[in-house]
């Protein structure tokens, strides 16, 4: 819980702080797109024939799973009661990918279509839909909850929040009251959120906070399944502060978060699956997590450095 709502507003700012840099009539929504799958596919097309080679081989049985993986529609599988989730042990994270692929898409339309003075509107627009729907499936009650939030629209409020700081910092500049509110309100919010799922579930803070690390712990209320968007509220005053360029030395300029944030999608990737496999050998919680996080950062450097300049040597 956090990490994809960060990611969702990080990826939104600095994509829409990049094209209102350029005409609206020089944006191709399918040049742009591809552009993002060359960006995404590559480590991620790598692990899925991996894993799913692996369940083969284990298993001694063919599947279809990686195929909804591999169109990037593998949020779409809670829509039918037969579909399989055999490799989510090791690519589950990957439902961040079906996130991403198809909300850029929503993006990019929006950002070629819909003119600059209108902008606002649209994303704000988006906010509201992705609230609604979210809001909407909760009140439904479904039998898979996870309509409400697995299927792209219903994270379109954090991706929209980032565009809206895009907007903002570029007519205004950055503000340090507005980000002080933003940071005040999303952790508020989320305190607020979390000390009220306790409540109804009459535990302590600490076992409301616990409930959030499953969608049957959280989403039977409109109110505590809307923490998404107090954590989005909160990524917005963090990023805010971090690309504040009054600074002496703003923050996201640094040189270590310059080299991490160059691969932070490979870190991603790679991090679950190594997590699992590290977890098999090493028992020990602390030295797991740093072997872990060790490993993943030597996989990251490594396909970096000398793996993606191949893939893009030969996609050239």
């Amino acid at each position: 819980m956090g990490g994809v709502e960060a990611f969702l507003v990080i990826s939104a700012y600095f994509l829409t702080s990049k094209q209102l840099k350029s005409e609206r009539k020089n944006i191709k929504v399918g040049d742009s797109f591809w552009h993002r799958i060359k960006r995404l596919y590559p480590v991620y097309i790598t692990l899925l024939v991996i894993f799913t080679a692996l369940y083969v081989v284990t298993k001694r049985q063919m599947i279809a799973e990686p195929l909804w993986y591999l169109f990037s529609l593998q949020n779409f599988r809670c829509l039918f009661e037969t579909a399989t989730y055999h490799l989510d042990s090791f690519v589950g994270h990957f439902w961040y990918i079906g996130l991403d692929v198809w909300l850029f898409l929503i993006w990019v339309i929006i950002m070629r279509f819909v003119p600059k003075e209108r902008l606002k509107a649209a994303f704000i627009a988006s906010l509201i839909l992705g609230l609604t729907w979210r809001t909407s499936f909760i009140f439904m009650r479904p039998d898979n909850m996870s309509l409400s939030y697995m299927i792209p629209v219903g994270q379109l409020d954090c991706w929209s929040m980032g565009g809206l700081l895009a907007l903002n910092v570029k007519e205004k500049g950055n503000n340090n009251k507005v980000m002080w509110a933003e940071l005040l309100i999303g952790f508020a919010g989320m305190v607020a959120i979390i000390a009220y799922n306790a409540y109804v579930h009459l535990t302590s803070f600490i076992g409301g906070y616990l409930l959030y690390r499953s969608a049957d712990g959280y989403m039977d209320d409109p109110i505590t399944g809307n923490i998404h968007l107090f954590i989005a509220l909160l990524s917005v005053g963090l990023l805010r502060y971090c690309v504040d360029t009054t600074k002496k030395h703003p923050v996201l300029s640094a040189t270590p978060l310059v080299v991490l944030g160059g691969m932070t999608y490979e870190l991603y990737c790679f991090h679950y699956p190594i997590r699992a496999f590290v977890k098999l050998v090493i028992h020990n919680q602390l030295l797991m997590v740093i072997t872990a996080l060790l490993i993943t950062i030597v996989a990251s450097l490594i396909w970096c450095k000398w793996v993606t300049p191949q893939i893009n040597k030969g996609i050239k």
